[in-house]
């Protein structure tokens, strides 16, 4: 089964803290910033860890950490 695709806008400042709470979350997400995209992540979840990955990104969204997020198609996958 292929991971869910997601998006999000991190604080610059704060890229290491989101990303080092997903990975000491039993790695939830695999992320990789989007080259040239000032902030601009992206996130493969695997289906097991969306409701941890979505409880952690509506923290880091109300704290100020993120300033969006959004499920896309998974731009990975060949048709």
């Amino acid at each position: 089964m292929y991971s869910l695709y997601y998006q999000a806008k991190i604080d610059v400042a704060r890229t290491w803290f989101v990303v080092g709470v997903l990975r000491n979350e039993d790695h939830v997400a695999f992320e990789r910033a989007i080259e040239g995209g000032d902030g601009l992540f992206e996130f493969l979840v695997p289906q097991e860890n969306r409701e941890r990955f979505l409880e952690l990104m509506e923290y880091f969204k109300q704290h100020g950490y993120v300033a969006w997020f959004e499920q896309q198609s998974n731009r990975f996958m060949k048709y």
